[in-house]
């Protein structure tokens, strides 16, 4: 072969080399680029140990007011939050031990994970002030096959009594109202919920609550049936609003009905959600303010 065929071959080999690497380069930017613009990208909390042929979740509870563990409390696993993670959950650990830990098996798959204290000691139940529980209940982990995923939960002591809605709508349904719940800066909320009440005096229980905001703040109300509603957003679920928490009504200051058909969803509602100003009175769980 003679010089000139071998300078040519090196340069194609080398051509091709150099086309190989970009190829591999562009694959990896652009799985890097779907993992980052997916919005139900899986949050997943805590760290991976070997199951030992176990599947579940495994971690511990502390107060929040002092880091200490509790004990005797249960942890509650939930698939999906259409119950706003109240009520019986699909899964339940046995009682905390002394430290504070917990384990429970539980299929893999997605779930939202708090931790409740009763002082009665039942495991289920409504909570009552005096009773511990996730403040923030927006703890959501991806449990895998063969491995036990770490998932560590704190909670604070309730204050004050349960507030939540009036009538339960705890199963998907074909009627209700899509949007999202957005701060004061316009960024979606995580974790709150919206109220639907029938009048616009929205001074009492909601009628009906929705799902909790995910991370893009999108919430879901399902209701049994049409009619016209007023809605509000915050983001706890019991007393009236503390001074500062996320709070807001659709339509603002004046709120507007928003009208829905049986067997249809009325979408893309906005609820601006601003730090609540007005007085606190503790205990007024029928009167969100």
């Amino acid at each position: 072969m003679t010089a000139h065929g071998r300078g040519f071959w090196r340069r194609f080999v080398l051509l091709m080399i150099m086309a190989a690497a970009l190829t591999t380069v562009l694959t990896a930017c652009q799985s890097a680029t779907s993992q980052r613009m997916a919005p139900d990208d899986v949050l997943v909390v805590g760290t991976y140990v070997n199951g030992q042929g176990k599947t579940g979740i495994k971690g511990s509870v502390i107060i929040k007011d002092d880091g200490s563990p509790l004990s005797g409390g249960f942890v509650n696993v939930y698939p999906d939050t259409t119950s706003n993670l109240l009520g019986p959950s699909q899964f339940i650990s046995a009682p905390t031990a002394a430290d504070g830990s917990y384990q429970l098996e539980v299929p893999a798959g997605t779930y939202y994970i708090v931790a409740r204290k009763r002082l009665s000691g039942q495991s289920t139940g409504p909570l009552s002030p005096g009773d511990f529980y996730s403040e923030h209940q927006r703890i959501k982990a991806e449990v895998k096959a063969g491995r036990l995923v770490m998932v560590e939960l704190s909670v604070a002591i309730m204050k004050a009594p349960m507030f939540f809605k009036s009538r339960v709508v705890d199963q998907q349904t074909e009627t209700g109202f899509k949007g999202v719940l957005l701060d004061s800066a316009g960024q979606p909320v995580m974790g709150g919920f919206a109220m639907a009440y029938s009048d616009p005096e929205m001074k009492r229980l909601p009628d009906f609550a929705s799902t909790l905001s995910d991370e893009q703040g999108r919430f879901t109300v399902y209701l049994p049936e049409g009619g016209s509603y007023y809605l509000a957003a915050r983001i706890h679920a019991w007393d009236m609003p503390t001074p500062g928490e996320p709070y807001g009504k659709y339509g603002g200051d004046a709120p507007e009905a928003v009208k829905v058909a049986t067997g249809r969803f009325v979408e893309n509602l906005k609820i601006k959600m601003e730090p609540f100003a007005g007085p606190y009175q503790p205990g007024k769980s029928q009167r969100p303010f």
